[in-house]
């Protein structure tokens, strides 16, 4: 037989085998074809990891589906079948096809942004990585509810009775005890042998939430979040897939656990936005954690002070069933908020107001009656700008064009977009003249001025910048909370669920930072931020005073925020967002195009808005906008251009892009995402 005939026959031979569907962990469409050898058929099963070559390399995917017809072309094999059990379920399967469709990603990167790191890598698990962890519980203290309390609680039980239960959405005002309801919620779901999943924003708050959840359910409690080990988090996977964990708390990736007799989803602070992932896919844990309490028939609660709208409009819709809390418990009372107009210091100081008089007057109080202070500025570093005097030249990053931060203490220049670092320039790279002025502050110029009129207050500050070099933000937040601190600075970080009694002072330096950002959702941070800033006042016995320094007193963000008035806040906005074809009133898909050569950006993003509207029908209901350039025009050296969809049927807007992907031809050196009601497009 001649080798070209030997080579055809081994290629029947081998189209004649078993084909499997595969998912790679790859921006690429899929899933791919391959063969499984005689010996591998009988170990195979859907959901299995396997090993597979793909393009010039070997990789990690997933079985997703057996085959039953080879297509024509030749087929690569299977290299290996890595697990004697499946690492995914059928529910974990189909979840992620759906995030794949609905959010633009592929099936491998849904799969990949759910599982953890080992599975991804393809390690196996050893006995003793899911042996669980056993301590001794302590005995919980019995809870003991107010009237608002009782009643909320009341609505909650009964939709854990019912057969297919109803999202409820819990608004309470900060303070108001909506945690002692988790609490009994998750109870109610374990006496009924079931499991709790519990999502929280922020690392820290995990830990917080974490001793306080300890406290009562011991060691039926399991923690996943991004600071442990990957070893660690896939035993703890392990532990909740077999059973000997029953109460997970982590943060919007713990939404994918393989909890079995899942009873209860619980979002605390839902208006988050960390809720929503940056890169592919972009899913929202709100929308993943709607799916899976659907296929569960679990209870889904999501708790905020300031929900966001989109949840306050799904509950008028009926879709959510809303419980109030508008009183904080044991009777404390509402903070008391002022508002400092900065026009009016400024006037005075002749020059940028850091600390008014006001704020002064009332820290040096706190600090004479030894209670906590809590300062917020949603901006780190030391100076937020640097200009020339002469010719008023802003030094900018060269792949961000956007101005560089100095950092006092590390004595550089740094591009919070790209992390690009240099030296302090001596002299302007425009005109040569020396002498380059510091404009603006940030968090570290905050604690500087405070180390400067307060010489012997014990001052700490949490933004990323402090975290990274003084060690864990648990450390700094225990700190404060044993008063071996007197004052804490920071960035939003330090505005999310922290429970402080000895707090009885906030400040705000400048509330005018958010409303500052090109985007239609500026106004809604800012309401929510210091509205929860402003609750970590007046926790204890004494009632809180906030202060609120800006230059827009008359602001409806800033205004409904000194006012505690939510409501107000919520009507105002949903009317502008409904005026102008925004979310949540309407669905809003943001395709972005980025490239390092600024033409091509450009010209694809046009032929991607031609090629909507080729295909766009008059029934879709749609309205397109663009191309145009982002607010951060030139971001780590691509210059980047968008395309909006705006649409009533988020399923017509999403038929349209993937006629739209099918006949689009990609040009090499430029990438586009599509990101399905982003939170930012910035």
């Amino acid at each position: 037989m001649s080798k070209a005939k030997e080579s055809s026959s081994v290629a029947v031979m081998e189209q004649n085998g078993v084909c499997v569907e595969v998912a790679v962990p790859l921006p690429v469409e899929g899933p791919f074809t391959y063969l499984l050898d005689d010996d591998q058929v009988s170990k195979a099963k859907v959901g299995d990891r396997v090993r597979v070559p793909f393009r010039n390399r070997e990789m990690v995917g997933f079985l997703v589906a057996f085959r039953e017809t080879p297509p024509e072309q030749k087929l690569k094999k299977v290299i290996e079948v890595i697990d004697e059990k499946p690492v995914l379920t059928e529910r974990m399967l189909r979840l992620t096809e759906w995030i794949s469709k609905y959010y633009f990603s592929s099936w491998g990167e849904a799969i990949e942004t759910a599982v953890p790191k080992w599975v991804k890598q393809g390690k196996r698990c050893r006995e003793k990585e899911i042996a669980p962890i056993l301590s001794a519980p302590p005995v919980p203290e019995k809870l003991i509810l107010n009237e608002e309390q009782e009643n909320a609680y009341e609505v909650i039980r009964r939709e854990l009775e019912a057969k297919n239960p109803h999202p409820i959405l819990l608004y309470g005002v900060t303070g108001s005890g909506k945690t002692e309801l988790y609490i009994r919620a998750i109870k109610e779901v374990l006496a009924r042998e079931k499991g709790a999943i519990v999502l929280v924003p922020e690392i820290a708050l995990t830990e917080q939430i974490r001793r306080f959840f300890f406290h009562h359910f011991g060691d039926q409690l399991e923690i996943l979040h991004s600071k442990l080990s990957d070893g660690e988090r896939f035993s703890a996977w392990k532990r909740i897939e077999a059973g000997t964990k029953r109460v997970l708390l982590g943060p919007r990736s713990a939404v994918f656990a393989p909890m079995p007799n899942l009873g209860l989803i619980l979002i605390d602070e839902e208006h988050e936005g960390s809720y929503k992932q940056d890169n592919a896919p972009r899913y929202h844990a709100r929308d993943v954690a709607l799916w899976v309490a659907k296929e569960e028939k679990a209870l889904l609660i999501l708790g905020s002070a300031t929900p966001s709208l989109e949840a306050t409009y799904l509950a008028e819709k009926g879709i959510f069933k809303r419980v109030d809390l508008t009183k904080r418990v044991e009777n404390k009372q509402m903070p008391q908020i002022t508002l400092v107009d900065l026009k009016n210091e400024g006037d005075i100081q002749k020059r940028s107001v850091i600390l008014s008089r006001l704020l002064l007057r009332e820290i040096e109080a706190n600090l004479r009656d030894r209670e906590g202070t809590i300062l917020l500025l949603n901006r780190r570093g030391f100076s937020t700008q640097i200009h020339c005097p002469a010719c008023g030249q802003v030094v900018t990053c060269g792949s961000c064009e956007v101005s560089l931060t100095f950092h006092q203490e590390e004595d550089v220049l740094l591009c919070h977009y790209c992390n690009f670092k240099c030296p302090v320039p001596d002299v302007c790279r425009k005109c040569s003249k020396p002498l380059l002025r510091f404009s603006g502050f940030g968090t570290e110029k905050v604690e500087s001025e405070l180390a400067r009129v307060f010489p012997h207050a014990r001052v700490a500050r949490v933004d990323t910048d402090s975290i990274r070099r003084k060690g864990s933000h648990e450390r700094i937040i225990q700190d404060f909370r044993d008063k071996k601190i007197d004052i804490l600075v920071g960035t939003q970080m330090i505005a999310k669920g922290f429970d402080f009694p000895h707090v009885t002072l906030v400040g705000v330096i400048l509330a005018d930072v958010g409303l500052m950002l090109p985007d239609f959702r500026s106004e809604e941070r800012t309401f929510q931020l210091l509205t929860q800033v402003a609750g970590r006042a007046g926790r204890g016995e004494k009632t809180g005073r906030v202060i609120i320094q800006t230059y827009s007193p008359d602001h409806p963000s800033v205004e409904c925020a000194k006012d505690h008035d939510y409501w107000r806040f919520y009507h105002a906005e949903i009317q502008k967002r409904a005026e102008h074809h925004y979310p949540p009133t309407q669905n809003l898909i943001n395709i972005l195009v980025r490239s390092r050569d600024e033409k091509k950006a450009y010209l694809f993003a046009r032929e991607m808005r031609d090629s909507l509207k080729k295909h766009l029908r008059k029934e879709d209901s749609l309205e397109l906008i663009g191309p145009a350039p982002l607010p951060f025009y030139k971001l780590r050296g691509h210059y980047r251009w968008h395309v909006l969809i705006k649409a009533r049927e988020l399923t017509s807007a999403q038929g349209l892009i993937r006629e739209m992907i099918k006949g689009l031809k990609r040009r090499s050196g430029v990438m586009f995402q599509i990101d399905v009601n982003p939170l930012n497009i910035l």
